[in-house]
């Protein structure tokens, strides 16, 4: 799969969303994208706990699917970023930030709601839904 056109997608859907990268399951950074402009809040090595901390998360979501049928994603909200982790295929995530209301770029375009539909239509590669 291409992942960097795959984020490059992401990326142009919503001008509200910082940061889109590919995990594998164990949280390894395969594919980042990074809006020009904009600076990490966390470091390269905070951002690599933080998606292993993620990935094992998921993991556990997985282990119900039995019962509860499979994720479809994931939201954690702080004050300045809201981050969404999508599943990609069975051996990787998808993980998009975005500004909180205060830091946004742009009031007008889309927010969260919108941010992960866009997502879930790139993903589901139908060319109706995109």
């Amino acid at each position: 799969m291409d992942f960097a056109n795959l984020l490059k997608r992401i990326m142009d859907s919503d001008v509200n969303i910082r940061h889109s990268l590919v995990t594998d399951n164990d949280g390894d950074i395969l594919a980042t994208n990074h809006r020009e402009g904009i600076t990490n809040y966390l470091s390269a090595d905070e951002t690599a706990a933080s998606l292993k901390r993620a990935s094992i998360a998921w993991k556990g979501r997985n282990e119900l699917i039995p019962k509860i049928g499979h994720g479809l994603y994931a939201v954690a909200t702080f004050e300045k970023i809201t981050r969404m982790t999508f599943p990609l295929g069975d051996d990787n995530l998808i993980f998009v930030s975005m500004g909180s209301d205060a830091v946004r770029t742009n009031m007008h375009e889309g927010g969260q709601k919108q941010i992960i539909e866009h997502v879930l239509n790139i993903l589901s590669k139908d060319p109706t839904k995109q």
